[in-house]
């Protein structure tokens, strides 16, 4: 059975309107020009996708199924599409604000050198979204901090490998008063810190004792997702930070601020991890992204 992609998107306008002429006003056809076509995928299913016995448009059990594969097979079609116009491969990956800031504009650079025709675009978003999206084939790259992994109920549905792992640092001035103590944890700990990150997926991956203690502290002072940011918080503001070591290294900000080991008690590291579908075939181009990344991690 072939899909029309038309009739798809229009059922997928009637199913987000809730109605055949808001959706009609939307698609700029006529009604009945929309009916026709519902009628027509529901033939090619063998299945009703709307009751229309009342007045409201609802969709039936049917629709609802169609919906949740509908928009995933549209993204698809688009992608193949805009592969096929350009006449060249495109990567498309969402990683974690701290990752894109770290990590990849040197391996980008590197993988331009190698690979100048393939396109790629990159971006950020919540955890949640950027799986989901990986799920219906929209990217074929995820990279998150490995913390994250522990809480996906599926984990079974991707290939993940650990391309990163480097340590934490504390940062902050050489004037900041908590240098006068003996920096324990508990003294650091009742500082004000900015970080970046810790986002709830990620704290759920802390061991719920040592989360509980830095909720009674109030901690972070400042969450804020970018690395730049905190660290000039941390040099201008008089606030503690915590980055990945390299990064820190390579600031020029960061050589007049004191940086210590790894203060706080969960031990986290910048630990990233590589996420792709388990179902997709290895493709060497993305496999070259990949070990450049974890390459330029390595080199630092």
């Amino acid at each position: 059975m072939d899909l029309n992609l038309t009739r798809l998107r229009r059922f997928l306008s009637v199913y987000r309107n809730e109605s055949f002429s808001r959706a009609a006003e939307e698609l700029g056809v006529t009604h009945s020009a929309l009916t026709k076509s519902l009628q027509q995928l529901e033939q090619e299913l063998g299945s009703p996708l709307f009751d229309r016995t009342t007045r409201v448009v609802s969709p039936t059990e049917a629709g609802h199924r169609l919906a949740l594969r509908a928009e995933e097979l549209l993204a698809f079609a688009g992608q193949v599409r805009d592969d096929v116009s350009s006449g060249a491969q495109h990567i498309r990956l969402i990683a974690g604000p701290a990752v894109i800031e770290a990590s990849l504009a040197a391996a980008l650079a590197a993988f331009y050198k190698i690979h100048p025709d393939v396109r790629i675009t990159a971006e950020t978003m919540p955890p949640d979204l950027a799986f989901a999206r990986l799920r219906r084939r929209e990217v074929e790259l995820l990279l998150y901090h490995s913390n994250l992994i522990g809480t996906l109920p599926d984990r079974q549905s991707f290939r993940i490998t650990q391309i990163i792992d480097e340590p934490y640092v504390a940062v902050l001035r050489a004037d900041h008063p908590v240098l006068r103590t003996d920096c324990s944890p508990d003294e650091l700990l009742a500082q004000q810190w900015a970080i970046p990150g810790y986002d709830p997926l990620y704290r759920a991956a802390i061991p719920a004792a040592i989360e509980e203690r830095y909720r009674r502290a109030g901690f972070p002072h400042y969450r804020i997702l970018s690395l730049s940011a905190c660290l000039s918080l941390a040099a201008e503001g008089g606030l503690i930070t915590l980055l990945p070591e390299p990064f820190v290294r390579a600031q020029p900000i960061a050589r007049d601020l004191v940086v210590l080991p790894m203060p706080l008690a969960d031990g986290a590291r910048y630990s990233v991890s590589a996420i792709t579908l388990a179902q997709a075939p290895h493709d060497p181009i993305l496999d070259s992204l990949i070990g450049l990344i974890s390459k330029q991690g390595q080199a630092r």
